[in-house]
């Protein structure tokens, strides 16, 4: 990732960083690739000199730091005249009152609105929480809020209809998901870089899984395959490919069907060694 595209992310959420992001590059990417150009040759000319050097990175972080603050402004500005759907996260213009992509309503305030603190009335940085001068939760949080319970109570409703055999997840993670395959169903959630949360969480769903009677089984029975027998359909969680999509993703396979060698197998006994003793029972 370049430094033009890091300095308008930062701060920024997905959404609007796509929205302006054109307009951005457009606006102030000669600026960039000045200071860029402008930072090499000073390094390059203070290479052996320490002293030189330090002042040098001094110098172009300062720069650097100038420059994602203007960046940051840039997108306010722009975030003006942007609105986001909240139930496809498609962008629109701030006159719009319904989303072209999904047809549903659009929030009445602008992308910028909902960083204005609505008790102080200072225009915050696109992805600010909370009031940087009296810490009133801005309406942007609220609707992040808004957007994750109906993104629950649908995961849950999906979860309902098609995994109702199965613990339902409660261990948190963004961008919820669950997909049908054939013979299959995957769900995932994302942990966003945070791959301790993923893993802790999808620990915690494995213990749940075996509090619900699910358990390794089979001839070469592991926790990374859990099996449950519910009449004559069994019931299998794949763990072992959670993390297949990175660190940070879990992702969980659901499916019917029995282990190798089957649910109830049991090793068998080791064969009793015969002697001349037992062939004439002396």
């Amino acid at each position: 990732m370049g430094f033009l595209e890091r300095a308008i992310r930062r701060g920024v959420s997905e959404g609007i960083g796509k929205a302006v992001g054109n307009a951005i590059s457009q606006a102030i990417e000669p600026k960039a690739s000045e200071l860029i150009n402008r930072a090499a040759n000073q390094l390059d000319n203070a290479a052996g000199n320490t002293q030189a050097r330090n002042e040098s990175y001094s110098d172009v972080q300062t720069a650097f730091s100038g420059f994602e603050k203007a960046a940051q402004s840039f997108v306010t500005k722009q975030a003006e005249n942007i609105k986001i759907c909240v139930s496809c996260g498609e962008t629109a213009e701030a006159g719009q009152k319904f989303c072209q992509s999904c047809g549903s309503a659009l929030p009445e305030l602008t992308v910028a609105e909902t960083s204005k603190c609505p008790s102080c009335g200072k225009q915050n940085n696109i992805g600010t929480k909370f009031c940087t001068d009296c810490g009133t939760k801005l309406p942007s949080a609220v609707m992040e809020e808004e957007a994750h319970r109906r993104e629950l109570a649908e995961i849950s409703a999906q979860w309902q209809e098609k995994l109702p055999q199965y613990p339902e997840w409660s261990f948190g993670g963004e961008n919820l998901y669950i997909d049908e395959y054939d013979g299959y169903i995957v769900f995932g959630a994302d942990f966003r870089n945070n791959a301790g949360a993923a893993r802790n969480a999808f620990e915690q769903y494995r213990s749940m899984a075996k509090q619900n009677g699910f358990r390794p089984a089979g001839q070469y029975p592991t926790d990374d395959h859990l099996y449950k027998m519910t009449g004559s359909v069994c019931y299998h969680i794949d763990f072992e490919h959670c993390f297949e999509s990175g660190s940070d993703q879990v992702s969980l396979g659901f499916m019917t069907g029995e282990p190798a060698g089957g649910f109830n197998y049991t090793k068998p006994e080791p064969k009793k060694s015969v002697g001349l003793k037992d062939l004439f029972n002396f």
